[in-house]
């Protein structure tokens, strides 16, 4: 299958523009999918995914990945309080409604989770099915500690030499069975490439905004938001390394969850990388699951449901229609007009 992609833009109710880009097409029967990165993460992390998705012989669909403000080519703010999870949660409601999507499956990788969750909160019925990458409703705070230390670094990043030597010493003892190509391609993912150099792609005033965190006293709880997705499908992807969310409170989610399973990524921490097939596939099969039962369940229109005498066939009205016509032709024979 031919692969299309598009870049798309959004205006934000306070006047940014948000880019992304649209892998497929509208007339996909496929449930359509809006992909959302991490906290400094940016639509790259997802693109072999979303192509996959969207040219899958069998199950095709529209894959949206989103830059949120202040990553990517997206707009930075102005003002560094709107880099919280509610308003960029409002900005991803209001991409659905420009892409004219009234229901899509969210996947949210870390942060993306938590606008995940923020969406659930206010317009639930936008899920109908819920991917969570290495997320939940309760963070380890050891976790968050690390990603702050990652994400505070004072060392510069001068050539792809160093940025391929910096995410592979910051994620080692998180990925261990990765080669020296794949730590390239981590690199690739982390940062852009602006005249042949590592640039970081994200705006600084989002990390500025941890440096007066206490992580020790950062509690997030958010089982309430979590159940409000009850009514839909639920994959949880977890990294067997991971130092974010607790094997316990993936089993938690399940066992909470009347529609909720567990995916274990081996030898992956913080998130499981989407260029793997160990993480592709289960989420390719799971979105494959959704699409047969949303089928299975719709409302099927069948004249058996009538009494057999009021049943109506195509080929009967046809024939009706003639004998009409034959029968007006007949009474009007001869008639002045």
């Amino acid at each position: 299958m031919q692969q299309i992609v598009r870049r798309f833009e959004v205006t934000t109710s306070d006047g940014l523009t948000l880019r992304g880009e649209a892998f497929g097409d509208h007339t996909e029967r496929g449930l359509p999918v809006v992909c959302l990165p991490g906290l400094a993460r940016t639509s790259r992390d997802f693109h072999q995914l979303a192509e996959r998705l969207s040219t899958d012989p069998e199950h095709p669909r529209l894959v949206l990945t989103l830059n949120s403000r202040g990553r990517g080519p997206s707009d930075y703010v102005k003002d560094p309080r709107n880099y919280d999870v509610m308003t960029e949660a409002r900005d991803v409601i209001d991409t659905l409604a420009a892409a004219g999507l009234p229901e899509a499956a969210f996947i949210g990788t870390s942060r993306g989770g938590l606008l995940m969750l923020a969406i659930a909160a206010m317009r639930p019925t936008l899920i109908a099915a819920a991917i969570f990458n290495d997320i939940g409703p309760v963070i380890d705070a050891m976790g968050i500690a690390r990603i702050k230390t990652y994400l505070t670094r004072s060392e510069p990043v001068r050539t792809w030499d160093d940025a391929v030597e910096f995410v592979k010493t910051a994620n080692a003892h998180h990925f261990t069975t990765l080669s020296e190509r794949d730590w390239e391609r981590v690199a690739q993912m982390t940062f852009r490439d602006e005249n042949g150099l590592p640039v970081g792609d994200f705006d600084p005033y989002i990390i500025k905004a941890l440096e007066g965190v206490d992580v020790s006293e950062t509690t997030i709880n958010l089982w309430p938001q979590f159940l409000a997705l009850s009514h839909c499908p639920t994959l949880v992807l977890r990294g067997d390394l991971s130092d974010i969310l607790p094997l316990s409170v993936a089993r938690e989610m399940t066992r909470r969850h009347p529609d909720c399973e567990l995916v274990e990524i081996k030898g992956h921490g913080h998130a499981p990388l989407m260029i793997f097939d160990e993480v592709n596939d289960p989420i390719a099969a799971f979105l494959a699951r959704v699409d047969a039962k949303r089928t299975a369940d719709a409302p099927k229109a069948s004249p058996e449901w009538l009494p057999k005498g009021e049943i109506v066939y195509l080929d009967d009205v046809a024939r009706q229609v003639e004998r009409n016509k034959a029968q007006l032709e007949a009474t009007l024979s001869g008639q002045p007009i």
